[in-house]
């Protein structure tokens, strides 16, 4: 369908005012620093990275906080 995510790891001044931007890691934050550790400065990765399954977290189970 097109759609497309950023993970960012610092500021991202150039995706101000042209994306929306949310979210948070609840769990599993392990593999995002797995994900980060192939990436570059340029913002492209070093090996091709799927994302297979991310699951859906419902409204109720968001007020885990």
């Amino acid at each position: 369908n097109g759609s497309q995510f950023f993970l960012t790891f610092e500021p991202a001044s150039w995706l101000d005012g042209r994306h929306v931007v949310f979210g948070k890691v609840l769990e599993g934050m392990d593999v995002v620093e797995k994900i980060k550790s192939y990436g570059t400065i340029s913002g492209g990765t070093t090996a091709t990275i799927t994302i297979a399954d991310s699951g859906e977290i419902k409204p109720e189970e968001t007020m885990m906080e």
